[in-house]
């Protein structure tokens, strides 16, 4: 294979110009950049980029730690943020906690143990040792909601409120008077406000509800544990029979699928007897049958935001930030007024 000192002698240059030229770094005049360019792909050269992390004592690496791989909302995201650190000349490193704050911290520890630049931590779930660890290298770091702002920890708050309001004004305004509220609890063996996000929609959809009670809207919480769909499932499989409601809305769009699946086993139609509202307006949302109304959280905004939080501390060392990323609510199919209660196939759901 060959080497750094093999590119230099066949481009004529100093060992020093060709890792200027491979790193993009320093002014190279055009012409002897041309000549180095030409010598790496005829030699076929690959720059040791272990050799330069350990030179210069960090990667050109940003390490991402989500909640849940297998919710597209989550996949979503990690492509937003590569995308972007691509496009600044970033790796991105992966890791996933599937909930568990011992794999937060875990992660948190590899990540610095292989000399990422940064980290973006995009979790529901929050340990305050990730905070310790994190400020005690002064490790770059990107929070999702459950960030304290400092000189290297930036927090991006994505507008739940404004979102699940959104939802329910617009449900209000079909008509519906009885809205359930379901949602997921991915490990039951922790305490609920271990998982921030969950309680934040669900303040936001009781705090929505208080403004709406006096124009006579009702409303019930329901909740299922374990993933997404298969929560879904088991609090409607409570609800039914227990709950009268015209309009369900989904703490995320998995669980949606899982209300989906119960309602259509159940033989009750979406959206002529119930009207269905997701969260997060993942791929999936428009490729249901109906389709699912869901408030959307911005992917692309979301990548842009985390990649230069994390890159303008690391580059130009500016201080972390606290930012707002609004939502919106997108209208499909699944959406309708509510039947009157007499041509409903069941009144009392």
């Amino acid at each position: 294979m060959a080497n750094i000192a093999d590119v230099a002698k066949r481009a004529r240059v100093s060992t020093a110009t060709v890792s200027a030229v491979v790193n993009e770094r320093g002014t190279v005049e055009s012409g002897t950049r041309r000549r180095v360019l030409d010598a790496i792909q005829k030699l076929n050269y690959q720059p040791n980029l272990y050799a330069a992390n350990l030179a210069r004592g960090k990667t050109r690496a940003l390490g991402l730690v989500l909640s849940d791989i297998m919710n597209p909302f989550f996949g979503e995201i990690a492509l937003a943020i590569r995308q972007e650190a691509q496009a600044r000349r970033y790796e991105v490193l992966l890791a996933s906690t599937q909930f568990s704050k011992a794999e937060l911290v875990s992660a948190i520890r590899r990540m610095i143990g292989m000399r990422v630049a940064g980290v973006a931590i995009m979790s529901t779930e929050m340990d305050p040792r990730v905070l310790e660890m994190l400020c005690a290298h002064r490790m770059p770091a990107v929070f999702e909601d459950v960030g304290t702002v400092s000189e290297t920890v930036s927090n991006i708050r994505i507008d739940y409120e404004g979102g699940i309001f959104k939802a329910v004004k617009y449900l209000f305004d079909l008509g519906h008077r009885r809205i359930l509220f379901v949602r997921s609890y991915p490990d039951t063996r922790q305490d609920e406000s271990a998982f921030l996000s969950i309680c934040m929609r669900t303040q936001a959809f009781q705090k929505a509800m208080q403004q709406f009670k006096p124009g006579g809207l009702e409303a019930a919480i329901v909740t299922g544990s374990g993933p997404g769909p298969k929560a879904g499932q088991q609090a409607m499989q409570k609800a039914l029979g227990h709950v009268d409601f015209t309009a369900v809305i989904a703490i995320a769009d998995p669980v949606a699928l899982g209300v989906f699946r119960s309602l259509w086993a159940h033989g009750i139609a979406i959206p002529r007897d119930v009207s269905l509202v997701g969260f997060d307006n993942s791929y999936l949302c428009e490729y249901l049958y109906p389709s699912l109304t869901s408030v959307n959280i911005p992917r692309q905004r979301l990548g842009q935001m985390v990649v230069d939080c994390l890159v303008r501390n690391v580059e130009n060392q500016e201080p972390g930030r606290e930012l707002e990323l609004e939502t919106e609510l997108i209208v499909r199919e699944s959406t309708a007024p509510p039947r009157p209660a007499r041509n409903r196939r069941n009144a009392r759901l």
